[in-house]
């Protein structure tokens, strides 16, 4: 996808970037140190915009600086593992230069500015105590000060309207012990032995089944739903008290009312099911004054975040839309607080569309009659009063995946008038848009879509309206360019970049990505996104690597900078030394996903070859997670991989099925019956057997002959490392090439291992391929290794 406009707008920006420096022009390998060295945009945290839009705050994380942390680590001290070497940056826009406003003293995350503009509240450990605390900073003394000593989960934070308090949620007290030395999960004891001496460390688990008669109920959590049970603790920025308002819940989301006497929260109960990942929840509201609270809907099918919800303008309505991995509909509520009525606005027929697609609250419109909300890439209103929801409108060979919306979740406006701004997804294309769009008419049109994305980033908030809804902040990337914020006004005429988080990559020329077709075995259309090598000529060949995910449509990453991911991943570190990179569509059915990753995988690199780009002879695969599985799968069946690297992935469904967490959860279980919108095997081993055998590459390992690079956390809590020993064990006793990376002390994924394991683990998986697929540091063609 070469359009002259994407084309153009790359050249202004490599110019602004580079001032057309020679270097800039230079295809030479980006450093190992220079990709991990990363400054990003913390995953899972919040951009700010201060009410009169004049004041961005965000997080930025040093990924040198952040440190491993687990699951229990954040349980007893608040901090996320993404939260983890963490800065807030601040800038007043348009004036001033941004400026890291916590000067890299702890950890300090997820900015939220006042309703008057004065503080910006964020979480915090700078004061050593190695908790995550709630800190302030007063714009009008520029002065940071922690305003409580309480310890809080370092998620959720809201300000109350008169600026003077903050709701944040808390483990403190019973809860730590509750949560981190759980009694029950699903349906297991874990008890330390009552009779053992004082040194005993042993654990117990047990099933429901305890008594002799007593009815068989088959359960298998798939992780503990304990570890949402916290408090809701209103604090006061002036005194150094609190007051809890919801005790030892399990909350997975909360929102306070426009007025500020109640607050809604989603509960999480219960499995819906064995085997599966749906979680079913109840929608409370409690009182702030008394302190009472009310179930108004119960059993609700929601994502696991529970975050599907939102206020009518008055506060006295809740609207929610169902979700997760079980729903099919995805109907619209609206709930009345007082009397606890509850309608289904909707009423439509099931969804054409896979569950595990996500979309946000339902929207209010400006008099609290009417709800918006997003339907298979389309835009739906319902009425309070009426009986069946109409559809508004959609955009031709787009699909609708946001409504940008104003303080309060109001659809935004800029010209006063039925018009809105929302985002898209050119799915031919895949890139996204902003199209203005009429909610009365139905009619849109394009007002910016330059081969970029800007839903890419892993941020609870993409996208910010300034006071007065004359400009908009938003991310923006490519392929070729990490991701920044930019601000534009309401036209998107004026795009101007607010952020330059890493520079280190304006010194290099990146490989450019293009969208490739081709039909699957089976023939099926497919696509892909393939990065050619920064040295790029027509004419010649290069090495290819797969960067494989069963299950997912890989080519929608064609405008995520690097294509994967960031820094440790980041694709361009194999293209610029030479390398092409494929990320095929791999999708995968019930029953047969090692067959299907054949299918559809190989005819795509046929493509590749076929192009005149790839090297048939130096071929190479590589996958993280289930991408990992995909990797044996594919070398199991083929032999035409020349190197291959498996990270954190395992090979046997089995031994996958029957991991099991230290509080008793079991992951792999529900992973494998319904997991993920559609378990692979869809049952238990004892329905369907042999699908077990059939799809584990264990059982395949002596038809394997590709060099086998094993890359494994030994800490990791996803993908037991049990599961990489099996496959090193297997391929040592049949003789065949295979190296074991076990990273001591790191979980699952090197995106969130040390800055030493990163850069070990880049180095090693760039040396495995050099070594067998013919290529040097330099990017030169040499002798394969015999």
């Amino acid at each position: 996808m070469f359009r002259a406009t994407r084309a153009l707008f790359l050249i202004l920006l490599a110019a602004s970037a580079c001032g057309f420096a020679t270097k800039c022009q230079e295809a030479v390998p980006i450093p190992v140190e220079a990709a991990v060295r990363v400054k990003k945009f913390a995953d899972g945290t919040s951009v700010a915009l201060s009410p009169k839009g004049n004041w961005l705050a965000y997080t930025v994380q040093d990924v040198e600086k952040a440190k491993p942390l687990d699951l229990d680590t954040y349980i007893r001290t608040g901090i996320s593992p993404l939260a983890s070497g963490t800065d807030i940056w601040v800038e007043e826009i348009g004036k001033t230069a941004a400026r890291n406003l916590t000067s890299g003293i702890g950890d300090n995350w997820s900015p939220r500015w006042s309703p008057d503009g004065r503080y910006l509240a964020f979480f915090s450990d700078r004061d050593g105590s190695e908790r995550a605390r709630l800190w302030l900073w007063d714009t009008n003394k520029d002065e940071l000060r922690r305003i409580s000593d309480i310890d809080v989960s370092g998620e959720g934070l809201e300000w109350t309207r008169n600026s003077r308090g903050l709701l944040a949620t808390s483990r403190a007290g019973e809860h730590d012990q509750t949560v981190s030395s759980p009694r029950k999960s699903g349906s297991t004891d874990q008890l330390q032995h009552p009779d053992g001496p004082p040194s005993s460390k042993v654990l117990i688990y047990k099933s429901d089944h305890q008594t002799a008669g007593a009815k068989q109920e088959p359960r298998s959590d798939p992780w503990n739903l304990d570890l949402y049970r916290m408090d809701v603790v209103l604090v006061s920025i002036d005194h150094d008290d609190s007051e809890i308002i919801v005790h030892g819940k399990r909350i997975a989301s909360y929102r306070l009312s426009p007025d500020g006497s109640r607050v809604a929260y989603t509960m999480p109960k219960n499995f819906e099911k064995p085997g599966s990942q749906q979680v079913l929840f109840d929608l409370v509201v409690v009182d702030v004054a008394t302190k009472q609270d009310k179930v108004l809907a119960k059993d609700i099918r929601f994502h696991f975040d529970g975050a599907a919800f939102s206020w009518s303008p008055d506060g006295q309505r809740l609207t929610y839309q169902t979700g997760g991995t079980e729903e099919r509909n995805y109907d619209c509520y609206v709930v009345d607080v007082q009397t606890g009525a509850t309608r289904n606005v909707t009423l439509l027929p099931t969804t054409k569309y896979l569950s595990i697609l996500k979309y946000g609250a339902p929207t209010w419109d400006t008099n609290g009659e009417s709800i918006y909300f997003l339907r298979d890439g389309t835009i739906w209103r319902a009425s309070c009063t009426a009986k069946k929801a109409q559809l508004v409108g959609q955009i031709k060979d787009r699909q609708i995946t946001q409504i940008i919306t104003i303080a309060g979740g109001l659809p935004w406006r800029p010209g006063g008038n039925e018009e809105t701004v929302v985002v898209t997804h050119d799915e031919n294309g895949k890139q996204d848009g902003f199209y203005k769009f009429d909610l009365t008419t139905g009619q849109s049109k394009k007002l910016l879509e330059k081969g970029q994305c800007y839903r890419c980033a892993n941020s609870q908030t993409h996208f910010l309206v300034a006071a007065g809804g004359t400009r908009i902040v938003y991310f923006a990337e490519d392929a070729e360019h990490d991701a920044d914020l930019w601000i534009n006004d309401a036209a998107f005429e004026n795009p101007q970049r607010l952020t330059h988080l890493n520079r280190q990559f304006d010194e290099y020329r990146t490989g450019a990505a293009r969208l490739i077709h081709w039909l699957g075995d089976n023939g099926e259309p497919l696509q892909g996104a393939l990065l050619v090598p920064s040295n790029f000529l027509e004419g010649e060949r290069y090495p290819l690597i797969v960067w494989v995910y069963g299950g997912s449509l890989l080519s929608n990453q064609f405008d995520r900078f690097g294509l994967a991911y960031s820094g440790v991943l980041n694709m361009q570190l194999l293209a610029t030394r030479g390398y092409a990179v494929l990320l095929p569509d791999a999708p995968l059915h019930v029953g047969t996903p090692m067959f299907d990753l054949a299918t559809t995988v190989l005819p795509g690199i046929n493509k590749v070859i076929e192009m005149g780009i790839a090297d048939p002879e130096r071929l190479g695969v590589m996958g993280l997670s289930y991408g990992g599985y995909s990797t044996l799968g594919l070398i199991a069946q083929t032999t035409r991989f020349k190197a291959a690297v498996e990270i954190d992935g395992m090979g046997d469904y089995m031994g996958f099925y029957g991991e099991m967490d230290k509080n008793g959860s079991a992951f792999g279980t529900s992973l494998s019956e319904r997991g993920q919108g559609v378990g692979w095997m869809g049952g238990t081993p004892w329905q369907v057997r042999n699908r077990y055998i059939d799809n584990s590459p264990v059982y395949y390992l002596d038809r394997i002959e590709t060099p086998l690079l094993i890359v494994h956390g030994a800490n990791d809590p996803t993908v037991a490392p049990f599961l990489g020993d099996q496959i090193f064990v297997g391929l040592r006793r049949l003789g065949k090439e295979v190296v074991y990376a076990k990273y001591e002390g790191e979980g699952h994924s090197p995106l969130n291992w040390s800055y030493a394991d990163q850069v070990d683990f880049c180095n090693r998986m760039i040396d495995w391929f050099d070594l067998h697929l013919g290529k040097s540091r330099s990017g030169e063609t040499v002798e394969p290794a015999k």
